[in-house]
């Protein structure tokens, strides 16, 4: 039987979810040829203009708003607690076994764990401004994200981006999905949509040395004062703001809101995606694979890196390799309050130990 309150499944979101992580990892695999292809290096400020803010804005999106006077759930916190700290140890052991030199921090770092213990933040940030009015907190969040480029932080706790993609995370949280496809279901704004992506993804490729400088700011993690950009202040910030939610919004309108067979269903696992392919990344620059597609020659090798990205993703999504992610947070919620107050503290105790005797 039909429950007749649930809502139908809107499967334009399932679609985006699955192009912008496909995104992610093109975005991973270009990372790792930038310093040798200048069409990697475009492919890159074109990706990181807007995939990290539009799959924070999906975040919210489909986070459950807070009411006032509603008891804490910490297991969205946990789940994320627990899945930054088992890719963060993955990718340490990872690159420690590719030769590389380095410690460990759990409390900040540049690869991609730092998506994971920022949602976990904001799960908790936005538990806290429940009793707040959602102007008040978007307008403070967009402040926030603007100064923070201003102070001394990078990497240390994901503060940086905490601030920096906090307005599209609490933009989606004060959405929702039915009103966000209504908009995007607009003509206007779909023509509007196809033609601004037209433009700025020519602009990439054309006029590559006038964006690219910008990178530092898409990225989140950096200050003002170290992007290579004379005189960078708030309004770069702005423009990046500007550049990136024309973007999501113009994805969001492209995209159809129909199921496509297979493709759809695989937008559901995303996190799997995301979980799992640096991971692998790493994988393949240790087995050598990437050191054996340049010598293809030039432009056979970049089709290869782009195909194989967009394999990667596609088997990613595959609903075996997220099976044990769901079943980790199917177990999560079923721990009761107090237990996970104490099971969230000892983590951060083991994290914090690990950090000195890694120091």
């Amino acid at each position: 039987m039909i429950n007749p309150n649930s809502r139908p499944r809107i499967y334009k979101f399932d679609n985006v979810k699955l192009l912008v992580m496909t995104l992610v990892v093109i975005g991973s695999f270009a990372m790792e040829f930038t310093d040798h292809s200048d069409m990697f290096r475009s492919w890159f400020i074109f990706v990181y203009s807007f995939h990290a803010p539009l799959y924070i804005f999906l975040g919210g999106l489909f986070q459950k708003q807070y009411r006032k006077g509603e008891r804490p759930s910490l297991h969205r916190v946990s789940y994320y607690l627990i899945l930054g700290c088992v890719l963060k140890l993955t990718i340490y052991f990872l690159r420690r076994w590719n030769g590389e030199d380095i410690g460990l921090d759990m409390f900040g770092g540049a690869t991609i764990e730092w998506y994971l213990f920022v949602m976990m933040m904001y799960a908790a940030t936005m538990y806290l401004l429940k009793n707040v009015h959602r102007y008040v907190v978007f307008i403070g969040s967009v402040i926030l994200g603007v100064v923070a480029g201003f102070l001394p932080l990078g990497d240390e706790f994901y503060l940086m981006r905490y601030f920096v993609f906090l307005p599209f995370y609490v933009a989606g949280y004060y959405l929702t999905p039915a009103r966000v496809r209504r908009f995007s279901h607009r003509l206007n704004v779909k023509l509007a949509g196809i033609a601004f992506m037209l433009i700025y993804f020519i602009i990439c490729f054309r006029e590559r040395d006038i964006i690219y400088p910008l990178r530092m700011l898409f990225t989140g993690r950096n200050r003002y004062s170290i992007v290579p950009i004379e005189g960078c202040t708030f309004y770069h910030r702005l423009l990046c703001y500007g550049i990136s939610a024309v973007l999501i919004i113009s994805v969001i309108a492209v995209i159809p809101n129909r199921k496509v067979p297979i493709l759809t269903h695989m937008g559901r696992n995303t996190l799997g995606v995301y979980f799992w392919h640096y991971p692998i990344v790493l994988l393949l620059w240790h087995f050598g694979v990437f050191d054996m597609l340049m010598p293809l020659g030039d432009p056979l090798w970049k089709v290869v890196v782009l195909a194989a990205a967009v394999i990667v993703a596609l088997i990613l999504s595959l609903s075996i390799f997220h099976l044990p992610l769901r079943k980790l947070q199917e177990l999560i919620d079923r721990i009761p309050l107090v237990p996970c107050i104490v099971m969230d503290s000892l983590i951060f105790i083991a994290a914090t130990v690990v950090n000195i005797l890694t120091a």
